[in-house]
Protein backbone atom coordinates (compact mmCIF):
# COMPACT_ATOMS: atom_id res chain seq x y z
CA UNK A 1 0.00 0.00 0.00
CA UNK A 2 2.87 2.53 0.95
CA UNK A 3 4.52 1.69 -2.57
CA UNK A 4 1.37 2.26 -4.13
CA UNK A 5 0.83 5.49 -2.33
CA UNK A 6 4.09 6.82 -3.24
CA UNK A 7 3.81 5.60 -6.84
CA UNK A 8 0.70 8.00 -7.07
CA UNK A 9 1.96 10.74 -5.69
CA UNK A 10 5.49 10.61 -7.68
CA UNK A 11 2.73 10.49 -11.21
CA UNK A 12 0.78 13.38 -9.40
CA UNK A 13 3.87 15.72 -9.36
CA UNK A 14 4.94 14.25 -12.77
CA UNK A 15 1.63 15.91 -14.29
CA UNK A 16 1.48 18.93 -12.24
CA UNK A 17 5.14 19.52 -13.66
CA UNK A 18 4.43 18.85 -17.03
CA UNK A 19 1.04 21.29 -16.96
CA UNK A 20 3.23 23.74 -15.93
CA UNK A 21 5.83 24.05 -17.86
CA UNK A 22 5.77 27.78 -19.68
CA UNK A 23 4.53 28.40 -23.39
CA UNK A 24 6.67 29.49 -26.16
CA UNK A 25 7.79 32.94 -25.55
CA UNK A 26 8.08 31.63 -21.62
CA UNK A 27 10.87 29.13 -21.50
CA UNK A 28 14.35 29.32 -22.75
CA UNK A 29 14.88 26.60 -25.16
CA UNK A 30 18.48 27.66 -26.85
CA UNK A 31 21.93 27.33 -25.28
CA UNK A 32 24.14 30.03 -25.63
CA UNK A 33 27.33 28.85 -26.52
CA UNK A 34 28.94 32.60 -25.14
CA UNK A 35 28.81 33.55 -21.59
CA UNK A 36 27.15 37.07 -22.09
CA UNK A 37 23.44 37.41 -23.51
CA UNK A 38 23.99 37.81 -27.38
CA UNK A 39 22.47 41.09 -29.03
CA UNK A 40 20.38 41.56 -32.02
CA UNK A 41 19.32 44.80 -33.95
CA UNK A 42 15.96 44.75 -35.40
CA UNK A 43 15.92 47.54 -37.70
CA UNK A 44 11.69 47.39 -38.83
CA UNK A 45 12.14 49.56 -42.55
CA UNK A 46 10.77 53.41 -42.49
CA UNK A 47 8.52 55.37 -40.46
CA UNK A 48 7.32 58.46 -40.16
CA UNK A 49 6.72 60.27 -43.46
CA UNK A 50 8.33 57.61 -45.24
CA UNK A 51 5.44 54.80 -45.54
CA UNK A 52 7.57 52.47 -47.91
CA UNK A 53 5.82 50.69 -49.93
CA UNK A 54 1.87 50.35 -50.14
CA UNK A 55 -0.82 47.84 -51.43
CA UNK A 56 -3.21 48.71 -53.53
CA UNK A 57 -6.00 50.03 -50.38
CA UNK A 58 -3.16 51.99 -49.22
CA UNK A 59 -1.75 50.23 -46.59
CA UNK A 60 1.39 51.10 -45.62
CA UNK A 61 4.50 48.74 -45.61
CA UNK A 62 5.79 50.72 -42.14
CA UNK A 63 3.72 49.64 -40.18
CA UNK A 64 3.50 45.84 -40.76
CA UNK A 65 7.32 46.49 -40.37
CA UNK A 66 7.13 47.62 -37.13
CA UNK A 67 4.11 45.37 -36.34
CA UNK A 68 6.62 42.22 -36.73
CA UNK A 69 9.85 43.64 -35.37
CA UNK A 70 8.05 43.98 -32.14
CA UNK A 71 6.25 40.37 -32.22
CA UNK A 72 10.34 38.93 -33.10
CA UNK A 73 11.70 41.23 -29.99
CA UNK A 74 9.47 40.00 -27.44
CA UNK A 75 10.50 36.18 -28.91
CA UNK A 76 14.03 36.93 -28.83
CA UNK A 77 13.92 38.41 -25.05
CA UNK A 78 12.28 35.27 -23.89
CA UNK A 79 14.75 33.44 -25.07
CA UNK A 80 17.75 35.66 -23.11
CA UNK A 81 18.28 37.61 -26.54
CA UNK A 82 18.95 41.44 -25.67
CA UNK A 83 17.28 43.71 -28.97
CA UNK A 84 17.89 46.91 -30.10
CA UNK A 85 15.40 48.43 -31.95
CA UNK A 86 16.47 51.32 -34.56
CA UNK A 87 12.81 52.55 -33.96
CA UNK A 88 10.12 51.71 -31.75
CA UNK A 89 7.30 53.85 -32.81
CA UNK A 90 5.94 55.78 -36.08
CA UNK A 91 9.20 57.48 -36.65
CA UNK A 92 11.42 58.81 -38.96
CA UNK A 93 15.08 58.61 -37.49
CA UNK A 94 15.94 62.21 -38.97
CA UNK A 95 15.74 65.70 -37.20
CA UNK A 96 11.67 66.98 -37.70
CA UNK A 97 12.78 70.40 -36.87
CA UNK A 98 15.22 71.37 -39.57
CA UNK A 99 14.00 71.84 -43.19
CA UNK A 100 14.57 69.68 -45.80
CA UNK A 101 14.43 67.74 -49.30
CA UNK A 102 12.64 63.86 -48.69
CA UNK A 103 15.13 63.26 -49.85
CA UNK A 104 18.06 64.30 -47.38
CA UNK A 105 15.76 63.27 -44.73
CA UNK A 106 15.96 60.07 -46.40
CA UNK A 107 19.98 60.08 -46.11
CA UNK A 108 19.99 61.19 -42.50
CA UNK A 109 17.26 58.47 -41.79
CA UNK A 110 19.57 55.76 -43.13
CA UNK A 111 22.96 57.19 -41.52
CA UNK A 112 20.77 57.49 -38.26
CA UNK A 113 19.91 53.52 -38.56
CA UNK A 114 23.64 53.14 -39.64
CA UNK A 115 24.64 54.35 -36.61
CA UNK A 116 22.89 52.24 -34.41
CA UNK A 117 23.80 49.33 -36.30
CA UNK A 118 27.40 50.08 -35.83
CA UNK A 119 27.49 51.04 -32.28
CA UNK A 120 25.47 48.35 -30.97
CA UNK A 121 28.25 45.63 -32.37
CA UNK A 122 25.55 43.38 -32.75
CA UNK A 123 25.87 39.80 -33.27
CA UNK A 124 23.52 39.82 -36.07
CA UNK A 125 21.34 42.52 -37.37
CA UNK A 126 17.92 41.94 -39.36
CA UNK A 127 16.62 44.78 -41.33
CA UNK A 128 12.34 43.65 -41.41
CA UNK A 129 10.82 45.09 -44.94
CA UNK A 130 8.22 44.46 -47.33
CA UNK A 131 8.63 44.10 -51.18
CA UNK A 132 6.58 46.06 -53.94
CA UNK A 133 7.01 45.34 -57.85
CA UNK A 134 4.12 46.85 -59.39
CA UNK A 135 4.96 45.88 -62.83
CA UNK A 136 3.70 42.25 -62.16
CA UNK A 137 1.51 42.12 -59.34
CA UNK A 138 2.37 37.86 -59.70
CA UNK A 139 5.65 38.26 -58.05
CA UNK A 140 4.90 36.86 -54.46
CA UNK A 141 6.92 35.83 -51.51
CA UNK A 142 9.59 36.30 -49.03
CA UNK A 143 13.41 37.13 -49.51
CA UNK A 144 16.35 37.70 -47.80
CA UNK A 145 19.48 39.91 -48.68
CA UNK A 146 23.03 40.16 -47.34
CA UNK A 147 25.86 41.84 -48.18
CA UNK A 148 27.72 40.59 -51.45
CA UNK A 149 31.12 42.66 -50.39
CA UNK A 150 32.97 43.68 -47.30
CA UNK A 151 34.68 42.32 -44.13
CA UNK A 152 34.98 38.33 -44.91
CA UNK A 153 34.06 37.08 -42.01
CA UNK A 154 30.65 39.40 -41.59
CA UNK A 155 29.55 38.24 -45.36
CA UNK A 156 30.14 34.58 -44.53
CA UNK A 157 28.24 35.10 -41.23
CA UNK A 158 25.48 37.35 -43.04
CA UNK A 159 25.30 34.63 -45.83
CA UNK A 160 24.83 31.79 -43.44
CA UNK A 161 22.32 33.76 -41.51
CA UNK A 162 20.37 34.21 -44.83
CA UNK A 163 20.70 30.67 -45.67
CA UNK A 164 18.88 30.21 -42.12
CA UNK A 165 15.97 32.16 -42.75
CA UNK A 166 14.85 31.64 -46.83
CA UNK A 167 15.51 27.96 -45.99
CA UNK A 168 13.12 28.45 -43.41
CA UNK A 169 10.81 30.71 -45.07
CA UNK A 170 10.55 28.25 -47.87
CA UNK A 171 9.52 25.53 -46.08
CA UNK A 172 7.23 27.65 -43.71
CA UNK A 173 5.64 30.65 -45.93
CA UNK A 174 6.46 30.38 -49.66
CA UNK A 175 4.69 27.30 -49.62
CA UNK A 176 4.48 27.76 -53.64
CA UNK A 177 7.27 30.06 -54.29
CA UNK A 178 10.12 29.04 -53.01
CA UNK A 179 12.67 32.07 -53.18
CA UNK A 180 16.93 32.14 -53.22
CA UNK A 181 18.64 34.47 -50.66
CA UNK A 182 20.91 36.56 -52.49
CA UNK A 183 23.71 38.96 -51.61
CA UNK A 184 23.58 42.65 -52.92
CA UNK A 185 26.34 44.94 -52.86
CA UNK A 186 24.42 48.29 -53.60
CA UNK A 187 21.79 48.95 -50.73
CA UNK A 188 23.32 51.13 -47.88
CA UNK A 189 22.77 49.26 -44.65
CA UNK A 190 25.08 46.79 -46.55
CA UNK A 191 27.86 48.45 -47.45
CA UNK A 192 30.73 48.52 -45.16
CA UNK A 193 29.30 46.71 -42.80
CA UNK A 194 31.11 45.76 -39.54
CA UNK A 195 29.03 43.20 -38.03
CA UNK A 196 26.61 40.50 -40.00
CA UNK A 197 23.74 41.52 -41.55
CA UNK A 198 20.52 40.74 -43.48
CA UNK A 199 17.41 42.24 -44.78
CA UNK A 200 14.34 40.32 -44.87
CA UNK A 201 11.27 41.22 -47.13
CA UNK A 202 8.42 39.48 -46.11
CA UNK A 203 6.64 39.36 -49.29
CA UNK A 204 5.21 41.98 -51.91
CA UNK A 205 2.43 44.21 -51.31
CA UNK A 206 2.04 44.33 -54.81
CA UNK A 207 0.71 41.02 -54.82
CA UNK A 208 -2.81 40.76 -53.72
CA UNK A 209 -2.52 37.23 -51.85
CA UNK A 210 0.83 38.38 -50.01
CA UNK A 211 -0.79 41.69 -49.16
CA UNK A 212 -4.14 39.92 -48.00
CA UNK A 213 -1.95 38.14 -45.63
CA UNK A 214 0.50 40.27 -44.80
CA UNK A 215 -2.14 42.32 -43.48
CA UNK A 216 -3.29 39.85 -41.13
CA UNK A 217 -1.96 39.28 -37.26
CA UNK A 218 -1.87 35.74 -37.31
CA UNK A 219 0.15 35.62 -40.59
CA UNK A 220 2.27 38.42 -39.33
CA UNK A 221 2.79 36.55 -36.05
CA UNK A 222 3.74 33.46 -37.71
CA UNK A 223 6.35 35.46 -39.83
CA UNK A 224 7.74 36.59 -36.26
CA UNK A 225 7.78 32.96 -35.17
CA UNK A 226 9.60 31.73 -37.58
CA UNK A 227 11.59 34.59 -37.93
CA UNK A 228 13.00 34.45 -34.21
CA UNK A 229 13.39 30.88 -34.75
CA UNK A 230 16.00 31.35 -37.16
CA UNK A 231 17.53 33.84 -35.52
CA UNK A 232 18.12 31.88 -32.40
CA UNK A 233 19.44 28.81 -34.33
CA UNK A 234 21.68 31.26 -35.91
CA UNK A 235 23.23 32.59 -32.92
CA UNK A 236 23.56 28.69 -31.24
CA UNK A 237 25.42 27.96 -34.31
CA UNK A 238 28.35 30.23 -33.66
Amino acid sequence: MKSKGIYILATFVLVCTVLCIPGRNEMASYVWKKAEKPVVVLDPGHGGMDGGAQSSDGTSEKDINLSIAEQVKKQLEGEGVKVIMTRYKDEGLYDESQEGTIRSLKTQDMKERKRIIDDSKADLTVSIHLNSFTQDSSVKGAQVFYPSYGSEEAVEASKKAAEIIQSKFNNEINTDKKRTELGKGDVFLLKNITGPIVIVECGFLSNPEDAGNLKNKKFQIKISENLSDCICEYLSSR
